[in-house]
């Protein structure tokens, strides 16, 4: 399987065990993104899932949710499992090398997987800290991400989608680097 993809279906194995370790009580717990608990989150990774599987068909762009908690449907959990095996069965099928329209023209599959990937693996953290559960994110996944970001990551924050750069101190691990990047404090 290609590295791209494998990586994807690392982080979204990782995040499903985070989602898995979350209690009921905590679902409703603010997370580090502004105005949204654990269920907003979710829904948000849910939501975003099923952008990319558009993508990967060769449907296109399809707008978010406006409400991100509406994509979880029942327990959450099992929301997010039944998700995860969409998404699974997707990419056991997909071409990486196949070129599909996305709103930054006609991409490959891989590349899309490759961009993406800061979503799952960046919201895993988030939910993971609302909810009181320590974890460590995907090293290799933090490494191609933060390679990517680290030069632009003052478009992210101007998309209004992350929270300012906060800087790291010089002893930062990567994933405290990336986190920062983002307007997360590590720690």
């Amino acid at each position: 399987m290609n590295q791209t993809v494998t990586r994807y279906l690392r982080v979204l194995t990782h995040l499903g065990d985070v989602v898995d370790r979350i209690p009921a009580v905590r679902w409703n717990s603010p997370s580090p993104c502004e105005g949204w608990t654990c269920l907003h989150v979710l829904g948000h990774v849910i939501d975003g899932q099923r952008q990319i599987a558009s993508l990967l068909s060769g449907q296109g762009p399809r707008e978010p949710m406006r409400d991100p908690a509406g994509a979880v449907a029942g327990e959450p959990a099992q929301a997010w499992a039944a998700e995860f095996r969409s998404m699974r069965e997707r990419l056991a099928t997909t071409d990486p090398s196949l070129r599909v329209p996305s709103p930054h023209g006609e991409v490959t599959a891989e590349w899309v997987l490759a961009t993406a990937v800061i979503e799952p693996l960046v919201h895993t953290w988030d939910l993971a800290q609302a909810a009181g559960i320590a974890t460590s994110l995907d090293a290799e996944a933090v490494g191609a991400c933060l390679t990517a970001v680290a030069p632009m990551a003052d478009r992210f924050a101007a998309t209004g989608m992350y929270a300012p750069a906060l800087a790291a101190s010089a002893d930062a691990t990567p994933e405290e680097r990336l986190l920062a990047l983002l307007g997360r404090k590590a720690g």
